[in-house]
């Protein structure tokens, strides 16, 4: 593995992280609740979820893993 990969997987596992954070405050709060830094809990969610997608893309960009193989894992 590259460095640049490594740094991602890195990332990747701290965003993974911070969406389950997410995704905890929404079910004890409610997804409409405000969230401490402005918006909803929900618009919260909705950022994490973009910092986990995008973080699978650049391992896909670097050719840890192919959409196909995603697409086998998912059937």
């Amino acid at each position: 593995m590259t460095d640049k990969v490594n740094e991602i997987l890195d990332i990747l596992q701290e965003e993974c992280g911070e969406l389950i954070v997410a995704v905890s405050k929404c079910r004890r709060f409610g997804m409409e609740n405000s969230y401490k830094d402005g918006g909803t809990q929900r618009e919260h969610l909705v950022q994490e979820i973009g910092d986990v997608e995008l973080l699978i893309e650049l391992l896909k960009a670097h050719n840890v893993f192919t959409d196909n193989e995603v697409h086998e894992a998912k059937i």
